[in-house]
């Protein structure tokens, strides 16, 4: 439900640069005057250690608040400077009951920050919504974040309550392998998660799987962005593992993933059973043109859909393939624009063409697989039957 106009203060995007005690005070005395403060949002300015102290002593007053907006406060401030406006500023919301959301996204606070905020995110059982995108925190400040949320999943337990978590937002951290195997176990603690965001975190195959793997006991994930990590085939077989737990996923964004032919395959082929599955970002994992044959299977159940995204892929955006995801589109009465630009489709390079023939020469030492030719004949036999079944 939205928060009445009357209960948020708002200083966003002014620009301000307040320092001293002196220099934030004619808006502290603004938001005093607030009665049943629900939101506050101070991103887009910056404050001074003192200021935050300032700022810190009239937040612990407002008990009725419940979402605290303070992405991008800090910028041009010092490393140790920018760690004491974190310790004044988290410890005034550990002493709110009612808030439940904190956005510390866009402050390049780094591991130190995360420590400085770990105590309160160990104690703040009722703490529904996490944003913390692009603060730096490498894998020693992605490590202490997770610990303090599996932290407060045993107050939780002591205390009797339910985890209250419910959406994490941590991309843009250079959190790499290292981290992933504390927050997979906070994952599987949990239980409790609905939406999940780590794009762009370097993490490879051995952290993805051991993610996922954690993500697999929130059984009510709806939403999860991995976006330009890195899957390939082990990576991607965790995922089409998972992917069987999540009954109520709508979002899946995997794009720039390197997911690659097989992992492709395997990924595409789960979807089939994930109804509930509204955006499909698949793009730039050179899904090769027999996944693109299998999405169109797969397509078939997915009947609310409403975008689905494979630009930048390794098939022929006028061939067979795209023409029976249309046509798997169009047998659940979708529209052909949820499929997203097909611009800049790959093609396999000459070297890509060889090192296959090469592969293909070395395997014929050891066994006799199928040709190249009988395998090309066995997908066309694949589109033919598809072709008849979707009446195209």
């Amino acid at each position: 439900m939205a928060i009445p106009t009357d209960r948020i203060y708002s200083l966003e995007g002014k620009g301000l640069k307040l320092t001293t005690a002196e220099d934030i005070e004619p808006y502290l005395a603004e938001l005093r005057d607030v009665e049943n403060l629900e939101e506050v949002r101070l991103n887009g300015n910056t404050l001074g250690a003192e200021a935050s102290k300032a700022l810190a002593s009239v937040l612990k007053t407002k008990k009725t608040l419940k979402v605290a907006t303070l992405h991008d406060i800090f910028t041009s401030r010092l490393k140790d400077e920018v760690k004491q406006s974190v310790v004044a500023i988290c410890e005034a919301l550990g002493e709110l009951p009612d808030l439940v959301e904190v956005n510390l996204s866009d402050n390049a606070f780094g591991p130190l920050g995360a420590e400085s905020m770990a105590p309160f995110l160990a104690r703040h059982t009722k703490l529904e919504v996490l944003k913390l995108n692009n603060n730096g925190l490498g894998i020693q400040g992605g490590t202490t974040i997770a610990r303090a949320l599996l932290a407060c999943h045993a107050e939780c337990e002591k205390q009797g309550l339910q985890p209250a978590l419910r959406t994490l937002v941590c991309g843009r951290n250079r959190l790499e392998n290292g981290a992933a195997p504390e927050f997979a176990r906070a994952f599987a603690a949990l239980k409790t998660l609905r939406e999940v965001r780590m794009p762009q975190n370097g993490i490879r195959p051995e952290g993805i799987a051991e993610l996922v793997a954690g993500l697999a006991h929130n059984a009510e994930l709806g939403v999860l962005d991995l976006q330009d990590n890195t899957f390939t085939a082990s990576g991607s077989q965790a995922l089409a593992v998972a992917l069987g737990k999540w009954e109520t996923l709508e979002a899946l964004n995997i794009g720039d993933c390197l997911l690659g032919a097989e992992g492709g395959r395997l990924v595409i082929q789960a979807l089939k059973n994930r109804h509930t599955l509204k955006t499909v970002n698949l793009q730039y994992n050179e899904i090769e043109n027999d996944g693109a044959v299998a999405l169109s299977e797969s397509l078939r159940t997915l009947k609310v859909l409403e975008s689905l995204e494979l630009n930048g892929n390794r098939f022929d955006a006028e061939g067979d393939a795209v023409e029976l995801i249309k046509a798997a589109l169009s047998e659940n009465d979708l529209d052909d624009d949820i499929l997203g630009s097909l611009s800049d489709m790959e093609e396999l390079t000459d070297d890509e063409d060889d090192d296959d023939d090469e592969s293909d020469d070395e395997k014929d030492e050891a066994e006799q697989p199928t040709s190249a030719a009988k395998a090309d004949e066995q997908l066309a036999d694949l589109v033919d039957e598809m072709k008849k079944q979707l009446s195209i």
